[in-house]
């Protein structure tokens, strides 16, 4: 008779104790685990896309303490060396960085304590510690909200935490006048909690319902080969891309699908909004396959004003996809004629990314809008800075 080799037999043990299930009832910290992973499959769609985007991420930071000083003597005079200062937490901002994922899973930030003194040698200060974020990215305390500062561009620095001041040796205190002699003790470190909360600045955004063909016009007019699907929420991050037709370079960003309701969280909506709200100009996307192309344009419109009236009152260009298609193109002044009715300016444009349809002609318009937006958005910054005048003296 031959005999099963052990590696079947460990494989039969595994498949038979699977399907026998445990013989012993789950202990509570194995409940208490399954009911921690429901309550995180139950959390709110716009926490997990915030998760999942790493567009924010919470960090506590603590600076280095100071080193202590030294009492030292050399004979009958004191010359004890001062400790060392505590090392700084400093955020830079880094040009090669798009996303703050690299701080997911790093909860803490603590700068190094001072070296003491040795007799009459000085401590050496501990160097800063440095956390690197990309660019247009603000941070903020995490329990008030107030605004600590914001990074912009690369190279730029924040001071977040301070290290202590390295504590006096008594040398420094005999120096002093009689009437100062003490020595101070070394300072602590100082802690903070922080938000930080990047946005992707562009000067054109794509908006528009899932699959309404965003990602295909952002790989027709620029570079960028965002996925493309014939499947909802085919974007599951903002892309950016650089058109450079049109008179001029300008930056697209592909934001995902829209849904109703998105304002409050729905779909990919809430941890997505926020990147469109520095866009100059908005391309406002409506699937030409749609039926019902002008109800589609007002629910976007009604998230974006919902959202934030500011953002609603972003200049648009309405572009109706998909206009290769024969049962599209059949009723395509149809379709025009309807988002018309309920728009309020003319700017409605059919466009094919597949055939290039109007693909130049929606560069030339875009730069020509882009550059007014531009214009005014300047001119109202002028007239902001300008000091006001004031009236005569009485």
């Amino acid at each position: 008779a031959t005999t099963m080799p052990h590696f079947l037999l460990s494989l039969s043990l595994s498949i038979l104790a699977h399907v026998l299930g445990p013989s012993r009832p789950p202990s509570a910290s194995a409940r208490a685990a399954a009911r921690r992973a429901t309550a995180l499959r139950a959390a709110e769609p716009a926490e997990e896309l915030d998760r999942m985007f790493f567009d924010r991420a919470e960090l506590f930071v603590r600076s280095g303490a100071g080193g202590v000083g030294a009492v030292s003597m050399n004979g009958q005079r004191p010359v004890g060396g001062n400790g060392g200062a505590g090392g700084d937490v400093v955020l830079l901002c880094d040009g090669s960085l798009n996303t703050l994922g690299h701080l997911r899973g790093r909860a803490s930030v603590r700068g190094d304590r001072g070296d003491d003194a040795r007799g009459k040698e000085s401590g050496r200060s501990a160097r800063e510690a440095i956390v690197r974020v990309p660019p247009n990215c603000r941070v903020s305390e995490l329990e008030s909200g107030d605004a600590v500062g914001e990074l912009r561009e690369p190279g730029e620095r924040l001071l977040i935490a301070a290290g202590g001041q390295g504590g006096e040796g008594n040398g420094d205190g005999y120096r002093r006048t009689r009437d100062s002699r003490r020595n101070y003790p070394p300072g602590g470190s100082t802690r903070a909690r922080l938000l930080l909360s990047m946005t992707l600045v562009a000067d054109v955004g794509l908006i528009g319902h899932p699959n309404a063909g965003k990602s295909t016009l952002l790989r027709a007019a620029t570079r960028a080969r965002p996925k493309v699907a014939d499947y909802p929420f085919t974007t599951l991050v903002p892309n950016l891309g650089v058109c450079e037709g049109g008179g001029g370079a300008m930056l697209w960003l592909d934001i995902p699908g829209l849904l109703e309701g998105a304002h409050e969280g729905r779909g990919l909506g809430r941890a997505f909004l926020r990147h469109v709200e520095r866009c100059r100009l908005l391309l406002h996307l409506v699937d030409g396959e749609s039926a019902e192309p002008a109800a589609e344009y007002l629910a976007i419109n009604r998230e974006l004003q919902l959202y934030s009236p500011r953002l609603a009152a972003t200049p648009q260009v309405v572009l109706v996809s998909k206009a290769e298609l024969p049962h599209v193109a059949e009723r395509i002044n149809e379709t025009v004629a309807a988002i018309r009715a309920v728009a309020p300016h003319g700017r409605i444009l059919p466009f094919s990314a597949h055939s290039g349809l109007n693909v130049q002609q929606l560069m030339q318009r875009t730069h020509a809008l882009l550059r007014q937006v531009q214009h005014q958005q300047a001119q109202e910054a002028e007239a902001e800075a300008a000091p006001h005048g004031h009236g005569p003296d009485t």
